[in-house]
């Protein structure tokens, strides 16, 4: 059967899903346990990935490379053990070909696929990079039907699984990889478009920093409770590891922490309690957090003006949400799990293969509204954010076909949800019985309906109500005279 695929192209686990004929859609590689992350190892006599390797990194750290997307590039890799020594893109090339064999002996080789990548490997402003040209070139090899590429954060907003609570506006998207951290800006148009603004790469907040530190930790307190010291051999250290990262990759459960080794002569027991895992994942979880404010404020904003989308790969860190809320971000969603992969799924189906690698386009915006199956029927509502918010301008009037309504002067309840009232905004009639309800709290506007929440309106930003073939779009504005500032 043809189908349409997306591979979400993440170092910490690579997942695949399809869209079918009718539009169904299948995972069809899932990385909920880790099961293809970006590790190679040599077992002697010849290379493996994904969880194999990883299961022999402590065991023979020489012979095994997880950062080979990392520094993807024709120079020597890290990995020792073959003949020769391979180059950072022949593991590539290799991990890429043992995926795609998987895949497709899993579920057929697909009509078309979008790859969903990180900024680091797609470039900041989707032009011409290395390691772009890299993976294309790698794709026509493996004869990968490529139909387009498109960032994590875009695949990710194109799940309608995922986000039916995000309407638009201004959207901070956090991700993290086994060696860094990303995030990303996105930006409704008047067209109700995300597009990717700014990307940030932070190398010191990935999974390995964080799992090698948990692991020192986790080692030394193990080695205070039984005195057993479980480095002084590679086969027990990486047994801790193991159960070290399946502790981490749950951290948000609740029951205690337990270790169990066993040696020839004795197995060594202990447990500590959930909150020892969380205070040491905390710094991390503030660091997290203090880094988004620091990218918010190089692009002038606040953390009122966004709405955090998390990827379900933060679930490893349960505290991120009470760190971002303690900083002001009011609003926080989670993606689920394979979200990225779905969403360039639903692109592949909507786009043809190319016929040669140097065609293959970039998706760099996603459709809100199309992208939300649920706003398909009933309410849809577009937060369409200003592209350049101005520093010091004050709200004053709402704009609805062409008419200025002072914001003082309107009742809270602009169109009440049924017919017993006239509305505020005549234009809100063709509608139909519509709750929309205008609120000031601090200083600020919000404008809510039962579909959107409260949206934070800043002047410059609409908020476009569509009901059936009926539209209607409210514009926040800032008075002006002649001679103000």
């Amino acid at each position: 059967m043809a189908y349409a695929c997306g591979i979400e192209f993440s170092d910490f686990g690579f997942n695949a899903s399809m869209v079918g004929p009718e539009g169904e859609v299948q995972t069809v590689v899932d990385q909920t346990d880790g099961g293809w992350p970006a590790f190679a190892a040599w077992n002697g006599s010849d290379l493996v990935f994904g969880r194999e390797a990883e299961q022999r990194w402590k065991l023979h750290p020489r012979q095994a490379s997880h950062v080979f997307w990392e520094h993807l590039s024709l120079a020597p890799s890290d990995l020792e053990g073959p003949p020769r020594v391979p180059a950072y893109s022949e593991l590539a090339y290799a991990f890429l070909n043992a995926f795609w064999q998987n895949m497709c002996s899993t579920a057929g080789t697909p009509e078309k696929v979008v790859l969903a990548m990180p900024g680091q490997l797609l470039s900041e402003d989707d032009a011409s990079n290395p390691a772009t040209g890299l993976i294309l070139a790698m794709s026509r090899d493996l004869g990968i039907p490529l139909a387009g590429l498109s960032g994590l954060s875009t695949s990710s907003l194109n799940d309608a699984e995922s986000v039916a609570g995000v309407t638009g506006g201004r959207i901070l998207y956090v991700d993290v990889h086994l060696h860094s951290a990303a995030m990303s800006l996105l930006t409704t148009d008047s067209d109700g478009r995300l597009h990717r603004r700014r990307y940030m790469r932070l190398p010191r907040l990935g999974y390995m920093p964080l799992i090698q530190g948990l692991h020192r930790a986790m080692g030394n307190r193990f080695l205070r409770a039984t005195a057993f010291d479980v480095t002084a051999q590679r086969e027990l250290d990486q047994m801790f590891y193991e159960q070290t990262r399946e502790q981490l990759l749950d951290a948000s459960r609740g029951a205690d922490i337990r270790y169990s080794i066993q040696t020839a002569t004795r197995v060594h027991q202990a447990a500590f309690p959930r909150e020892t895992l969380r205070r040491d994942l905390a710094p991390h979880e503030q660091g997290w957090a203090d880094a988004a404010l620091k990218f918010l404020r190089e692009a002038s904003l606040q953390t009122k003006d966004v709405t955090v989308v998390m990827s379900d790969r933060l679930r490893m860190l349960p505290g991120m949400e009470e760190a971002l809320s303690s900083r002001g971000f009011t609003r926080v969603v989670r993606l689920k799990h394979g979200a990225a992969a779905r969403g360039a799924a639903h692109f592949a189906a909507a786009m043809d293969k190319v016929e040669d690698v140097t065609m293959v386009p970039v998706i760099s915006t996603v459709e809100m509204a199309a992208a939300d199956a649920a706003k398909k029927e009933g309410l849809e509502v577009v937060h369409v954010a200003a592209a350049h918010p101005a520093k010091g301008l004050v709200a004053s009037h709402l704009v609805v076909d062409g008419r200025a309504y002072s914001l003082h002067a309107l009742p809270e309840i602009l169109q009440a949800g049924d017919a017993s009232s006239e509305p505020a905004l005549p234009a809100l009639a063709r509608l139909g019985p519509v709750s929309v309800r205008l609120t000031r709290q601090e200083g600020e506007w919000h404008l809510e309906t039962p579909e959107s929440g409260a949206l934070l309106m800043a002047p410059g930003d609409r908020l476009r109500l569509r009901q059936e073939d009926q539209e209607v779009e409210l514009l926040i504005v800032a008075e002006s005279r002649s001679g103000a500032g």
